[in-house]
């Protein structure tokens, strides 16, 4: 009887009346948290699933951080629990193998981490800590999950690396909604396009953005915010070019079609041969002299898995053409970009096809060497890492991958001595086809912007590095000579990109290095590194002592201008009045919100109203500032707002601090009296 009534009382379908007996529950109208929580909370007698011990312990960590004890019936209350759930998330999310990005799962996770963040701040937790949390979560569930402890480092890297990004937008985010907010007249909502900027600039989730306006009883223009990011993601489309695909024009479909029916499709000879003679079989014409053509068969790569196109020659007994380019629409289907330079090409001509074996051996090397590197990345930085992006082409190599954080001098060092250790060492290089499903299996790697059939080919380097890749390779490691990093940079949050060259590539960067280091070391005077070094950091402390003493410079004169401002301070009714229409300066706002700050600070009773234009007097800024005595009805925004318009302006702010900018810089002294009339 015990056993049922836990049963049932767990799935909340029943309960126990006064009497004893079991009633059945009308059925609840949303999901009443039946599961393992649910379980624990009814054998540890707890009213809700936030009570039980586990959550219970990392709520007491949080509080540990927060400097404030947890008390599930104070309204500070819901931010210990969505961090307590959200950390619990993250944590095993990245340990899963999710890293923050802005699509897909990845999106979900910076959401869940942002959302937390944001939680904290209401705790006063100010700096980076939900990696602390996350870190507590390891502690308290690696028993069970022993993958936790193996991704600690991993774990704590990424949750870190990105409560550090967002909180340096998050100030800047806030001061723009406070501006925009401060701008709204009542019953007005925010609007869409205000909303996507904060998600667009400084990586607001609308949700985000609208928990924070429900605090100030402001609704978001959701519509509007859609509206935007449909506008932005068509923007995208336009300007994207992926790895290897092509907008598929009509008359590829058509040709496409017609072959496919036909059963003449052309067939790629181009991994064993380089050269070839073949029928003409479609001509579509191109502006001056070029055209595009299709043959029954061609050496040609046709540009896909990120790797170029080839180029080369087409010529006849009376036609001559240089090949530019070399496209695949589908799978199937390969077309020639013909540039002519004699003669004439006609459906069912016979021609010899010519790829330009250098530019084919130099693409070679350098896809092989992706392959590398996407190897040594993940040896290296973690196999979290996976490929985002990529483009192989004669000159050098460009790989975008998924990292949570930049690649360190150090990191990057060891990656090119992997790679250059398996080019020396001379590792075989190994092609052969094989199903999709046997390929898998045996653990190949699928890249980037390829498109796969139920048989696959699968390229192997040595026994460490094995994926499914259309593309051209050598025959073995040594042949790509040497590896060398040109640059490692994001590109987007949680994305990196090496730039990289191999074989002649690698040879002409290094050997530029070497005459530019030589330049600088004749400049400076210098024969060693180290000599240069100490010039340099010498030239570096000189400027640094010159910017001391202009600084210095600077603050004695702004300290004169703010004593000579309160000196003509008038007195209010409640505290005193500071307005001033300041020398112009190319600071603008940032000088008149510094001014008003140390004024504010000096003189803690005082209003200050300051106005000011750019030195071109093209541009109008005024700020309003109350410091910590002033009067408390003051209301810094509400100012900004009637002083704005004159300067054909717009801003508005909190009650402590606002501004705003215009183009009427001529009517700065009309804002000023206004001001002086206001406060009066």
């Amino acid at each position: 009887d015990r056993y049922m009534e836990f049963w049932n009382l767990v799935f909340m379908q029943y309960d126990r009346d006064a009497n004893g007996k079991l009633n059945p529950l009308p059925k609840p109208s949303v999901d009443t948290g039946a599961g393992l929580e649910r379980l624990a909370s009814i054998l540890q007698g707890v009213d809700t699933n936030y009570d039980i011990d586990v959550f219970r312990n990392i709520m007491t960590k949080t509080g540990e951080l927060a400097g404030a004890a947890y008390d599930p019936k104070s309204e500070e209350a819901l931010n210990f629990r969505v961090i307590a759930d959200h950390a619990r998330c993250a944590t095993f999310l990245v340990g899963d193998g999710v890293l923050a990005s802005n699509e897909g799962r990845g999106y979900v996770l910076r959401r869940i981490i942002r959302r937390a963040v944001r939680y904290g701040r209401k705790l006063g937790l100010n700096k980076p800590f939900l990696h602390k949390v996350c870190g507590f979560v390891i502690d308290q569930m690696s028993t069970v999950y022993p993958d936790l402890e193996s991704q600690r480092s991993l774990i704590d890297r990424c949750i870190l690396a990105e409560e550090e990004q967002f909180l340096k937008t998050l100030e800047k985010g806030l001061l723009l909604l406070d501006d925009e907010v401060g701008a709204l007249k009542k019953g007005q909502k925010l609007s869409g396009s205000a909303a996507f900027k904060l998600y667009d600039t400084y990586g607001f989730p609308i949700d985000l953005t609208r928990v924070i306006c429900r605090e100030q009883n402001i609704d978001v223009d959701e519509a509007g915010f859609e509206k935007a990011m449909a506008e932005q993601k068509s923007r995208s489309r336009d300007n994207w070019k992926g790895s290897g695909e092509v907008v598929v024009s009509s008359d590829y479909q058509s040709l496409y079609e017609r072959l496919k029916k036909e059963h003449k499709l052309p067939e790629f000879v181009g991994y064993t041969k380089l050269k070839t003679e073949a029928t003409c079989m479609a001509i579509l014409p191109g502006p001056g002299k070029q055209l595009e053509a299709v043959f029954d068969k061609t050496p040609f790569y046709g540009e896909s898995g990120g790797q170029v196109g080839d180029k080369g020659k087409v010529y006849s007994d009376d036609f001559e053409a240089n090949v530019v380019d070399t496209k695949k629409p589908f799978t199937d289907l390969i077309v020639l970009k013909l540039e002519v330079l004699k003669g004439e090409l006609e459906v069912g001509q016979t021609a010899v096809q010519q790829v330009d074996s250098r530019l084919r051996q130099l693409a070679a090397r350098n896809h092989t060497g992706t392959h590398l590197l996407q190897w040594a990345l993940g040896q290296v930085l973690g196999s979290h890492v996976k490929q985002a992006g990529s483009l192989v082409t004669p000159e050098l190599l460009r790989f975008d991958f998924s990292h949570f954080e930049a690649v360190t001098k150090t990191q990057l060092l060891q990656v090119e001595d992997l790679i250059n250790q398996k080019i020396w060492q001379s590792d075989p290089i190994g092609i052969r086809s094989m199903a999709k499903d046997d390929a898998v299996k045996a653990g190949a790697v699928a890249m980037f912007g390829e498109k796969y059939g139920d048989q696959v080919r699968v390229v192997n380097v040595g026994d460490y590095s094995i994926e499914l890749c259309g593309g051209t390779h050598v025959t073995n490691s040594a042949e790509i000579n040497l590896f060398k990093i040109m640059s490692e940079g994001g590109i987007a949050a949680g994305t990196r990109r090496i730039v990289a060259v191999t074989s002649e590539g690698a040879y002409k960067y290094m050997q530029e290095g070497y005459e530019e280091c030589s330049y600088v070391r004749q400049r400076m005077n210098a024969n060693s590194l180290e000599e240069i070094t100490a010039r340099f950091d010498k030239v570096d402390q000189n400027e640094k002592d010159l910017r001391q003493q202009l600084g210095r410079f600077e603050s004695l004169r702004v300290g004169g201008v703010i004593d000579d401002l309160i000196a003509k301070a008038k007195t209010r009714a409640v505290g005193r009045s500071v307005i001033a229409l300041c020398d112009p300066d190319p600071q603008g706002i940032k000088k008149l919100r510094e001014i008003a700050e140390r004024l504010c600070q000096k003189a803690a009773d005082s209003v200050v109203v300051l106005a000011m234009s750019d030195p071109a007097g093209q541009k109008a800024f005024v700020l309003a500032a109350k410091g910590k005595e002033a009067d408390k009805d003051f209301h810094a925004g509400d100012l900004i707002k009637t002083l704005a318009p004159i300067i054909d302006g717009r801003g508005g702010g909190r009650p402590e601090m606002a501004q705003a900018g215009g183009s009427k810089a001529s009517a700065l002294s009309a804002l000023v009296s206004k001001a002086e009339e206001v406060l009066s």
